[in-house]
């Protein structure tokens, strides 16, 4: 079956996502090597940058009034759009200590940030593991407060996904795994291996659709491989399908609002893959 294949400028493209306020056929994702954040028109075949960092952004998303929020690993901080789509710094470390380079980012719909710290590229690895997930979200004072999930023990988690409002899983690709975070009704966090993956690098993204259904993204070197593989597991851990896309390097994951499709970057082809679902034919 040939994929609907959108090749993309930039370089070194990652983290494709939609926006809650636009149309259907808009997908936004990130040149992490230009440091642009770029919307996609699938009606008119066309790509727009709307925002540019200046660094290296590696994860964004929008919250439920379209204010843009942006990692960024050269910058080492959270970024925020203003109204005319510059970016501000709303956080950039935590006990006066900076962020190693925040890596993805998501947003519960009561506007709580989650992202996770994982520094460019080899900084945290299997020998340093020192990276973290973090969050930012009301204290009993009401104010919002950031405060480490996971602190400086993780080798390189660099993707984190919401399963529902008291579970949260996150990619850790150095030790090709995938773990979950349970909160308690003390708001603290406890975390265990959901899934433990097999070859390849290790899981650069993950992702859940509505039926409980999780779509783990393996990365590899393009030079040690030719195709990318996207295991969607249950609820449970347990793989029940394996889609393929035409490159190893796989940056990012992101559902079609119908959930019938999963847009999928690859930074070797420099390419967003439209990968049919399986659970929904």
């Amino acid at each position: 079956m040939t994929l609907e294949t959108i090749k993309c400028p930039g370089s070194n493209i990652c983290f494709p996502f939609l926006s809650p306020l636009q149309q259907n056929d808009r997908i936004h994702y990130i040149s992490a090597g230009t440091g642009e954040i770029l919307e996609y028109s699938k009606t008119k075949m066309e790509h727009k940058v709307i925002v540019c960092t200046g660094g290296v952004p590696l994860g964004a998303c929008f919250d439920a009034n379209g204010t843009l929020h942006i990692v960024d690993a050269a910058h080492a901080a959270i970024l925020r759009s203003d109204s005319s789509n510059q970016p501000e710094v709303l956080v950039r470390s935590y006990e006066d200590q900076t962020f190693r380079g925040p890596s993805s980012i998501i947003l519960f719909n009561d506007g709580t940030i989650f992202f996770t710290d994982s520094g460019p590229f080899g900084e945290t690895t299997l020998e340093n593991r020192r990276g973290s997930v973090f969050c930012i979200g009301p204290s009993p004072s009401g104010a919002k407060t950031l405060r480490p999930i996971l602190y400086e023990c993780l080798a390189h988690p660099c993707a984190i996904s919401i399963v529902n409002d008291d579970v949260l899983l996150v990619a850790e690709m150095m030790m090709n795994r995938i773990l979950r975070l349970v909160r308690t009704p003390g708001n603290i966090y406890h975390s265990s291996v959901f899934y433990q993956c097999g070859g390849g690098l290790g899981p650069s993204s993950v992702i859940c659709d509505t039926k409980g259904n999780i779509f783990v993204g393996h990365y590899d070197f393009a030079h040690t491989a030719t195709k990318g593989h996207i295991s969607v597991l249950n609820e449970r851990g347990t793989i029940t399908h394996t889609l393929q896309v035409p490159g190893p390097e796989i940056t990012g994951l992101c559902l079609s609002r119908d959930e019938a499709f999963v847009y999928v970057t690859e930074s070797s082809t420099n390419s967003i893959y439209c990968v049919p679902t399986p659970l929904n034919k």
